[in-house]
């Protein structure tokens, strides 16, 4: 089932499944900003990944020496969620561990996800609950795919992603099956008004990943260079990808509160770079927005 919450500015549609969501429209002229996962190039919108982010080592996570599988981006982008609660500018959703995600991820756990509408801003706030007497780690991360204005697939030049950042941006280089590779970092190619632009083949990399915790806020620009949308984060990793090298309608900001793991890593789970912890019996909130320009 879906919902909707909307104002003058932004209308915004949830699915329970996923807690997805499923359109981010502009109010004012009903431009849809958010890709609606045509399978030609992806099928997906916005998943929330948790408990881990991108792909771990041979697809697998360790505590306390035992092994669980654990598939790619995590668990919950294939759950149901209950919506918890809802009025004319919020809706939040909540999912619970289960006898089958114990199987996977041994840690009981309640994540619920608040979707708020603040003028031309929506407001995307996570919170994991520790349900047991022991420390629960995790990672978590957003992957909302925003739409690229009059794309054409033989244009040069899709747009622009700008960041607020005074240094070099360097991408933390990936192995082949999406296993970090530092050794491979390289430089984000930015004019000097710290704009990428989108071409082509600007994700011939795969994904370009921010894993210094430099940038806090990215742009999306249209060809013209005129800002569309802003998403704003305090997350420690930021993901940037679309596929097919970067001929696609749309491109993936995502603030990543974790990262996929290095080739050959095979420690504990809660010892991997960028995992989040909550004490026994307690929570932790991350959030991230998205302002319309």
């Amino acid at each position: 089932m879906k919902h909707t919450i909307q104002n003058q500015w932004l209308s915004v549609t949830v699915d329970e499944h996923s807690a997805e969501m499923r359109s981010l429209l502009r109010q004012t002229d009903q431009c849809e900003m958010l890709w609606q996962g045509d399978a030609k190039y992806w099928d997906g919108q916005s998943p929330v990944l948790f408990p881990t982010v991108g792909r771990v080592y041979n697809d697998h996570i360790r505590h306390q020496g035992i092994i669980y599988p654990m598939p790619k981006h995590g668990l919950v982008k294939d759950m149901d969620f209950t919506l918890t609660a809802k009025d004319e500018d919020s809706l939040t959703l909540s999912v619970r561990s289960t006898k089958k995600t114990m199987r996977h991820y041994p840690f009981p756990f309640y994540l619920s996800i608040e979707y708020r509408l603040e003028g031309k801003q929506l407001s995307v706030s996570f919170t994991v609950e520790n349900l047991s007497d022991e420390p629960l780690p995790f990672h978590l991360g957003a992957h909302p795919a925003l739409n690229l204005p009059a794309f054409c697939e033989q244009d040069a030049v899709h747009g622009y992603l700008g960041f607020d950042v005074r240094e070099r941006l360097v991408s933390n280089g990936l192995k082949p099956g999406g296993y970090l590779w530092p050794e491979g970092s390289f430089p984000v190619p930015l004019d000097e008004h710290s704009l990428m632009t989108l071409t082509n083949e600007t994700f011939l990399c795969d994904t370009i990943l921010d894993s210094r915790h430099l940038a806090r806020a990215c742009t999306l620009y249209n060809k013209g260079k005129e800002p569309i949308v802003r998403v704003n984060f305090d997350s420690q990793v930021l993901a940037l990808w679309a596929p097919n090298g970067g001929q696609a309608p749309f491109v993936c900001i995502e603030p990543w509160w974790g990262c996929c793991d290095e080739a050959e890593y095979e420690g504990e789970f809660a010892e991997r770079p960028w995992t989040n912890m909550v004490d026994p019996k307690d929570k932790k909130t991350l959030s991230y927005t998205i302002t319309l320009i």
